[in-house]
């Protein structure tokens, strides 16, 4: 399995998978692995009752949490493949929308599913030991969607923020834009001084003049 989140182990985590802590659980895993179909339908029944908000329809969610636990569980893989997968499962999770607060609900539905399909080999010992393995798993998974869950919050702002760039340019486009130069605009003062030069033999205003203080007084009252 792989990840796109980069892997940053929280603060929390503890050890690598204890081996005999693994031989305990096994028996139990590799009953729920025979009849997957049905863990997951058993899981989501019961997750359906506790968590509030599940992505999807559940279902989706649901095999991934059993899968990924088996895989974890009954594959032997090196301690920082579990991790990796862990790291994976907590990004998907969380990116599909999956509160990360609600793990504790998972854990504690996962263990009511292994203890139902136990039957009557079930133990107190048994069920410690899916408890130990749960606490092992929380601060990876938890980490993984505190990663994801920052990156959408910048994605977010970073929409945010080019969106209102964009509403700023357009504005500022609309506001700076040079009017229309209107056909109607005449140089006043250059045509009276033609019409005034075809008139130079009257002693009075020429008929320039007179036009340009009609023109001009309106738009001095204005």
């Amino acid at each position: 399995m792989t990840t796109e989140v980069i892997r940053d182990t929280p603060s929390d985590a503890g050890q690598p998978l204890d081996a005999a802590l693994l031989q305990l659980i096994r028996p139990s895993a590799s009953r729920l692995a025979s009849v997957e179909g049905t863990s997951v339908r058993l899981l989501l029944e019961d997750v359906e009752r506790v968590v509030r908000h599940l992505p999807g329809n559940g279902r989706p969610f649901c095999e991934r949490m059993v899968r990924t636990v088996l895989w974890a569980v009954l594959s032997d893989q090196p301690p920082n493949a579990i991790v990796d997968g862990m790291y994976w499962l907590g990004s998907t999770n969380q990116a599909e929308g999956f509160p990360a607060n609600e793990y504790v609900s998972i854990a504690h539905a996962f263990v009511r599913v292994v203890r139902e399909m136990s039957g009557q080999t079930w133990t107190t010992t048994t069920g410690s030991g899916w408890i130990q393995f749960f606490m092992w798993l929380q601060p990876y998974v938890v980490a993984a969607a505190r990663q994801v869950a920052a990156k959408q919050e910048a994605a977010r702002h970073a929409a945010a923020a080019e969106q209102e760039a964009a509403r700023r340019r357009a504005f500022d486009q609309v506001a700076h834009r040079s009017p229309t130069r209107r056909g109607t605009d005449v140089d006043v003062t250059a045509v009276a001084g033609l019409l005034d030069d075809e008139d130079d033999d009257d002693d009075g205003p020429g008929y320039g003049q007179i036009m340009m203080g009609m023109t001009l007084n309106p738009r001095r009252d204005e």
